[in-house]
């Protein structure tokens, strides 16, 4: 667990170093006495070039990106050509309807928030899971259940009497 820590903050500071702003948290060592805890933590004016644009975090970081010229094209290739994972996404916008249907229809991701960040994740009945190198598959609703599952057709013949 201590590995995770290191590696959350190796991206945060990397964040930082390239010129993200650090809105709030971002340093588990300043409360050592947490244990393997680190602090809800929020970075802003977060640019491709920033490992924790490239990676999957697994920690409780959000990094905030503006896309230039307020371009809906400009957001997916800024997305999909930096970040091959697909775990979760989240889309702010002033205009849910823009946001779902220009740009969170195109987004490769396994599960998507609109004007939310990981609601999704409190919902059990919807299914889990990623895209891309995020991996595949489900859990959770009627499609991880189906994931469990080992499906098969099995025909009988019902006229084997008259053979």
């Amino acid at each position: 667990m201590e590995q995770q820590l290191v590696t959350i903050q190796s991206l945060v500071d990397d964040a930082i170093s390239k010129g993200a702003r650090l809105l709030v948290g971002g340093d588990y060592k300043k409360n050592k006495k947490a244990g393997n805890f680190y602090p809800p933590t929020v970075l802003v004016d977060v640019t491709n070039d920033m490992k924790i644009a490239q990676k999957e975090v697994f920690g409780p970081v959000m990094a905030v990106s503006r896309v230039p010229k307020d371009s809906d094209e400009e957001c997916l290739r800024l997305l999909h050509e930096v970040c091959t994972f697909g775990l979760g996404a989240s889309i702010y916008s002033g205009s849910q309807d823009r946001a779902f249907t220009k740009i969170g229809a195109n987004v490769q991701s396994g599960m998507l928030t609109i004007n939310d960040f990981g609601v999704n994740y409190l919902i059990q009945s919807l299914p889990f899971g990623g895209w891309n190198d995020s991996g595949f598959g489900r859990f959770a609703g009627p499609e991880g259940l189906r994931a469990c599952c080992h499906e098969r057709s099995i025909v009988l013949d019902r006229f084997s009497a008259f053979i």
